[in-house]
């Protein structure tokens, strides 16, 4: 059985790699994730959230925004 953690890891490390190609056309939306590979793309995450349960009742998904732009997290980023 496939390990959440896993799961987020296999989901980013796809999502990495198919960044810049889904800039182009779905650039501010929230990717849907599951098992290494975009499922559909969402223009809010709520949205992508409600999809991502309906589907995958086992909870093993990941949302992601389209952006390329680093994300400031504040005293995190420098712990």
């Amino acid at each position: 059985m496939t390990s959440i953690r896993s799961e987020i890891d296999a989901n980013f490390d796809a999502f990495q790699r198919q960044l810049h190609a889904s800039l182009t056309s779905h650039r501010g939306e929230f990717a849907l994730l599951r098992h290494g590979q975009i499922i559909d793309f969402f223009e809010f995450p709520g949205a992508a959230l409600i999809a991502g349960k309906e589907r995958f009742p086992d909870a093993l998904f990941s949302i992601q925004e389209v952006n390329d732009e680093p994300i400031d997290l504040g005293v995190w980023s420098h712990a």
